[in-house]
């Protein structure tokens, strides 16, 4: 059976209201399932209530949705989402004629090391710059108050440092957003922007409303930087995976960091700032290798 991509001759009304009724319907359906189980069982203000109202909304908005939308929208969601094997130089569908002898599958790998090594410096340092150029005025002091009320709430939920808990908050907090969070915007709104837009324009209205999803307006350079760096790595492989693991790490590293500081979110940078722009030569040196594999080996995707 031919790949079959139905949003290919859907208008662009047609497939974004059709996404966006999906998505509702989801957050409705799981959202609605969570808050009465956990009204009825735990209370809403609970760790364990708090943990599973959090797990139901980033079911519904962000993971079931573009599985959904991709059952609907092709007759196979893998390749729709491109949830293939990482790296896909390999395959015919990517492979480009006349290409270079395909490099050993290690080379992949170590380049995206190297990127997410360097990511948390690129991270720590835009943190740092974001948080020097806020000026003192009464509006970005209210965000500052609601943002540290978010942060109150993630207390709650690492204050439990039993195994029990870790294991839940790890579901909560890195494997579901990060697969869920990675298939909405690298594997279904990217690819609707890439429709009609430039890719490096995909790109970043992608990243920005990666950004403003997580409703942190003072962290929203890092956030726009990891959408970006996750867009790229997704294109440069050819297979979200790699935007899936990255994303994983990424949000692991700050969850067992809380637990090594015995339950305390750490959300202020403790490093030197040189040593974060030291960082950076991991990020450059696997982003360079990663593109240089991409170009050699693959076709550019439309």
């Amino acid at each position: 059976m031919n790949y079959l991509d139905k949003t290919l001759e859907w208008s662009n009304t047609r497939t974004l209201l059709t996404f966006f009724f999906v998505t509702l319907v989801s957050l409705i359906f799981f959202g609605g399932i969570g808050l009465s189980f956990v009204s009825s069982t735990y209370g809403v203000t609970s760790p364990q209530g708090m943990r599973w109202i959090q797990f139901s909304i980033s079911l519904g908005l962000f993971l079931m949705p573009p599985l959904f939308f991709a059952q609907i929208a092709s007759n196979n969601p893998s390749k729709f989402l491109n949830l293939v094997f990482l790296p896909t130089y390999n395959s015919t569908i990517y492979s480009r004629k006349n290409a270079a002898q395909t490099p050993p599958l290690w080379h992949t790998y170590v380049c995206l090391v190297l990127v997410c090594f360097g990511a948390f410096f690129a991270v720590d340092l835009l943190a740092q710059l974001s948080q020097s150029v806020v000026p003192d005025l009464n509006y970005f002091q209210k965000i500052k108050a609601q943002e540290e009320e978010v942060r109150q709430a993630l207390g709650v939920l690492l204050k439990d440092t039993s195994l029990s808990a870790l294991a839940g908050n790890f579901v909560v907090m890195v494997l579901v957003p990060a697969l869920g969070e990675e298939l909405f915007f690298r594997g279904i709104l990217q690819k609707l922007f890439q429709r009609n837009f430039r890719f490096r324009f995909a790109v970043i209205a992608t990243s920005i409303c990666f950004a403003l999803a997580h409703q942190q307006p003072l962290s929203f350079i890092p956030l726009f930087f990891m959408g970006v760096l996750l867009s790229y790595t997704k294109h440069w492989t050819g297979s979200i995976w790699a935007a899936i693991l990255l994303h994983s790490i990424n949000n692991g590293f700050a969850l067992f960091s809380s637990y090594a500081a015995g339950g305390e979110l750490q959300y202020e940078s403790t490093l030197d700032i040189s040593w974060s722009i030291a960082g950076l030569i991991p990020l450059v040196a696997g982003m360079y290798w990663l593109r240089k594999i991409s170009k050699e080996h693959m076709t550019k995707q439309r």
